[in-house]
């Protein structure tokens, strides 16, 4: 969608017309639904994690400045209650053993072929999940969504050195499970 078109949505949205604001959860709710299964990785969770993000950007359209980039706000609502979840005794990843999980696809019988582009990235799934709350939303921002680090800072709110840091040790966190794991089937 071209910028004058959202810009459109946006002012007709914030005078209440429904229908300019359905059409922009219909271009925008995959993005959320992404981001939100990429940082809870449960389908059922992220689905109202969208919902949530929506009913946010409802209620506080009036403060969004189209002089900023859209998507990056919603990143930030979405990311923000993302962190909330996470941070919540639920998602607590102590309490998450994935060291099953990652086990049996390490050990398969045919290792070449059962780590595959899916295989790898339920591992990766898996592996985020171990991550500190700050530590997955930069991995994810960064390494999963494949945004850049000023667009990361105006969603965290981080600072760029921080922003590094935590993903330099989510990287090196799943690195170090990928080998351990890698090599318990061995």
């Amino acid at each position: 969608m071209d910028q004058q078109t959202l810009n459109n949505l946006i002012k007709r949205s914030k005078r209440n017309d429904q229908k300019a604001f359905r059409t922009i959860v219909e271009n925008y709710q995959f993005l959320v639904y992404s981001l939100a299964f990429r940082m809870l990785g449960n389908e059922d969770e992220a689905k109202d994690l969208v919902q949530e993000t929506f009913i946010r950007i409802w209620a506080n359209l009036a403060s969004f400045r189209t002089d900023k980039k859209f998507s990056t706000w919603i990143y930030a609502i979405a990311t923000n209650l993302c962190l909330d979840r996470l941070k919540s005794s639920k998602y607590n990843s102590k309490n998450c053993d994935c060291s099953e999980t990652l086990i049996n696809i390490a050990s398969s019988d045919n290792a070449e072929q059962s780590l595959m582009n899916s295989e790898l990235g339920a591992i990766i799934s898996t592996l985020t999940n171990e991550l500190t709350p700050k530590q997955k939303i930069v991995f994810t921002l960064r390494c999963l969504e494949e945004l850049e680090i000023e667009e990361i800072i105006q969603i965290t709110g981080m600072t760029a050195g921080k922003i590094k840091s935590n993903l330099f040790l989510a990287r090196q966190t799943i690195q170090q499970k990928l080998e351990k794991y890698g090599n318990y089937g061995k």
